[in-house]
């Protein structure tokens, strides 16, 4: 699945503008030690596990736990859903989940004043969100295929080897543009963008598991890419979908819950948040129908 992962950068809406280039370099003090320690991990239900990793690199803002949270979901047992103000109006996480009977939520992407569309190119079959493409935005993450036999979600990069938007669009009816995390071989991309934010994200794994990724402890992106590029977390592929204190992670089921809050981001007057935001636009998903069994034949033939 790396092979159909890449693109060209970017950042939040008010002028954050990230690189193309790969070669990470931070702007003050010596690189810290990146190796990802060990993983707590907690299985919430079949096909859902919560990990939570210890960053690796030292924030330059006192906030939050520095604990980078990802709840891995098996496309096998959920099915996404994407949700929109324009149909349902904007809510916080926790209300998104409960009123729409949802396992989990995370931001679907950043969004423009006004009516609150997504920044990046959003459809789902016919209803179109968002349908400019927005090219300082190289992910697309695309599920619900048209053929049975495709796999049930992809990432794909503007830049990889035999990226076709109209393809993809033809073979999956839910297609999410943001700005991408990691290049084709899942290896980090260097944002330049100096500020430090709480950082809500969306990745595929080695397993062609859908990720949520949500770190409350702010972190410039290029060392946050760089963190989740390490090799035990097992990503291919990721993208940016929200930051500050409107980043949001709420997944809830009877083996436990899992809460996380966007609080900082440089020069924004939230920081110190401690309450989840409405969001306009979110990813969720929720468990596969269970097949109705198959009912003996009772007529005695």
């Amino acid at each position: 699945m790396a092979g159909h992962w890449a693109v060209g950068s970017a950042k939040r809406v008010a002028g954050l503008v990230a690189a193309t280039g790969l070669v990470l370099t931070l702007s003050t003090g010596a690189r810290a030690e990146t190796k990802t320690p060990p993983t707590s991990k907690q299985t919430l239900g079949p096909g859902l596990v919560v990990e939570r990793v210890h960053a690796s690199i030292a924030p330059p803002v006192d906030a939050g736990d520095r604990i980078i949270t990802l709840v891995r979901i098996d496309p096998e047992h959920y099915r996404l859903r994407l949700l929109t103000k324009s149909e349902h109006g904007s809510r916080t996480a926790p209300e998104w989940v409960r009123e729409f009977d949802l396992t989990g939520v995370i931001n679907a992407s950043m969004f423009l004043g006004g009516d609150q569309r997504s920044t990046g190119f959003m459809v789902d079959g016919e209803r179109i969100y968002q349908g400019r493409v927005n090219n300082s935005m190289g992910a697309f993450l695309a599920w619900g295929p048209v053929d049975s036999s495709d796999a049930p979600l992809r990432m794909f990069g503007r830049r990889c080897p035999g990226f076709d938007l109209e393809k993809i669009r033809k073979s999956y009816q839910v297609v999410v543009q943001n700005f991408r995390m990691l290049d084709c071989e899942g290896r980090s991309i260097a944002w330049k963008d100096s500020k430090t934010y709480s950082i809500a994200a969306v990745g595929v794994d080695k397993q062609g598991w859908l990720v949520f990724i949500h770190s409350r402890t702010p972190y410039r992106m290029a060392v946050f890419n760089e963190m989740i590029a390490a090799p035990e977390l097992g990503l291919v592929g990721a993208m940016y979908v929200e930051g500050g204190p409107e980043a949001s992670l709420y997944v809830k089921t009877d083996a436990g819950e899992v809460s996380e809050i966007g609080s900082w981001e440089t020069g924004f007057s939230g920081a110190s948040n401690n309450r989840f935001w409405r969001i306009p636009n979110v990813i969720g998903f929720e468990p596969v129908e269970a097949r109705l069994p198959q009912m003996d034949d009772a007529s005695g033939d």
